[in-house]
């Protein structure tokens, strides 16, 4: 930046930032020029044409060398609004930027420096907004539901009864929503704050996790769960605990909505420059023409699980969400209604070697 400083300090060059390039580019291309002009002048005959040909050519590949190193240096502002906008969206650290140049990218500076500032007003309006949803959205919606239970506890008339039921269904319903919502509101801000990293972990260790939380979901509904791994290792492009809620959440979901007694499977294998993870069940399925429906937001798809399991709607939304913020992909499959579901995940790794291990059941 001290080169960018000095040249804004000069009036002429002070609004201009074409015009710092050219007079860079005019001063490292003819004051050479002009230098070996005034020699021959003063001093015509003590040089030969094949030497002045050679020592002009010497001197104006430096100094276009030098000025190109100029003009990089020149080319800072640039690159420090470049890193500083990936910095604020990957980590969520507010620049600084230096706003008092006039040129076209001081302009550029002080305008991202604002709308940073005002996403992050936003932001803050937004957790305020999140506060409020949590706490007197909720009491709204509790009010109804604790006269629905006190009606139902004096004993009233059957169709007095009918309706405190519906009261208290209703309001249920409208808590579970409201619940969902705010915890869309709060994961999609965490997710959007949240770097991508490079980081190789233990497939034991992330599937002996997912058996402890699902044992009981799996037993109750007599599920088998079978892992086959073709790698010990893996070193892919997203943090751990988000991997983790990945395979987690879709195989919740395989159990939600896979018949009593079925097989769910989970298949780990790299492919090429990618590490592929597959979740695949023998429930219910879906129509295959609607598969890109199962990622929206409140998915019209969204349903009760076999055991009437509820279902918020946003579990495979945000899966999508960490998976492509990890520059990955996320498929859903389906060869139609009863013939089971199948959600494979594609995620980058660094060139490693990976170890081969045999395939490992649980009953």
């Amino acid at each position: 930046m001290k080169l960018y400083t000095w040249l804004s300090n000069i009036p002429f060059l002070r609004k201009s930032y074409a015009l710092k390039f050219l007079f860079v580019a005019f001063l490292g291309i003819h004051i050479p020029l002009i230098g070996i002009v005034i020699y021959i002048l003063f001093h015509p005959n003590i040089i030969s044409p094949g030497v002045l040909f050679t020592i002009t050519l010497i001197l104006t590949l430096v100094a276009t060398g030098i000025t190109l190193w100029i003009l990089r240096k020149l080319v800072q502002p640039m690159e420090i609004a470049s890193e500083a906008l990936v910095r604020y969206g990957e980590r969520g650290i507010i620049p600084s930027l230096p706003t008092r140049y006039t040129d076209e990218v001081g302009i550029l500076l002080t305008n991202l420096q604002m709308r940073i500032n005002e996403n992050e007003d936003l932001l803050s309006e937004k957790k305020d907004l999140i506060s409020l949803l949590s706490h007197d959205l909720k009491n709204y919606a509790s009010t109804p539901q604790f006269l629905a239970r006190f009606i139902l506890e004096e004993e009233p008339s059957d169709k007095i009864k009918n309706y405190a039921e519906l009261i208290l269904e209703s309001t249920t319903h409208q808590l579970g929503f409201l619940e969902s919502f705010i915890a869309l509101l709060r994961e999609e801000e965490a997710f959007s704050r949240t770097a991508t990293e490079n980081q190789e972990y233990r497939l034991d260790e992330i599937i002996g996790l997912i058996e402890k939380v699902s044992d009981q979901k799996l037993s109750n509904k007599k599920l088998t769960f079978r892992v086959v791994k073709e790698v010990d290792k893996i070193d892919v492009v997203m943090k751990e605990e988000y991997l983790q809620r990945v395979l987690m959440n879709l195989i919740d979901n395989a159990i939600k909505f896979s018949y009593t007694g079925s097989e769910i499977l989970l298949y780990i294998m790299e492919e090429n420059d990618s590490v592929v993870f597959v979740v695949r069940d023998k429930g219910i399925g879906f129509e295959n023409s609607r598969k890109d429906e199962l990622f929206e937001k409140f998915s019209k798809l969204s349903r009760p699980g076999t055991n009437e399991e509820p279902s918020t709607g946003i579990g495979l939304y945000l899966c999508r969400k960490i998976v492509e913020r990890s520059n990955g992909s996320i498929y859903a499959e389906s060869e139609g209604t009863d013939l089971g579901s199948k959600f494979t995940v594609i995620l980058k790794k660094r060139n490693h070697h990976a170890h081969t291990s045999h395939p490992v059941k649980r009953d």
